[in-house]
């Protein structure tokens, strides 16, 4: 019975070092994903969108990071977004132009980008890992 016992949890082991192995070989060769949040007046709702990104991708094993692009909010977003940004990688950029997003997505060309508007709750399908 022990002996069973032993296959059984050396198999198991064997199972996870190798999905590691794996998963960790395909995180090392994708560029991560950038999800453009764009937002005003969204203090409900910014920090869970950020909280959930981050984890559902971990949990993935994907990379992702995120600009959120702030249309002048008068609540507590800008300061809800500086806050995570110290434990995320989130970069907060305010924006004013109307063609800051082009210019943004101009130089990340190359890259994957996801743009999400916060104030229209369908476009919340778009984001990748939730």
């Amino acid at each position: 019975m022990w002996i069973g016992m032993l296959c059984i949890f050396g198999c198991y082991g064997a199972s996870i070092i190798i999905m590691h192995l794996l998963l960790g070989a395909r995180k090392g060769s994708k560029k991560p994903t950038t999800i453009v949040l764009v937002t005003k007046n969204n203090q409900s709702q910014i920090e869970w969108v950020i909280r959930s990104l981050f984890f559902f991708s971990k949990v993935k094993g994907s990379q992702v990071t995120a600009t959120v692009f702030d249309e002048g909010s008068s609540d507590d977003t800008q300061e809800i977004v500086e806050r995570l940004s110290q434990t995320y990688a989130v970069e907060l950029r305010v924006q004013f132009e109307y063609d800051a997003i082009d210019r943004f997505l101009s130089q990340h060309e190359d890259d994957p980008v996801v743009i999400v508007h916060l104030s229209n709750r369908e476009e919340a399908v778009k984001i990748p890992v939730l």
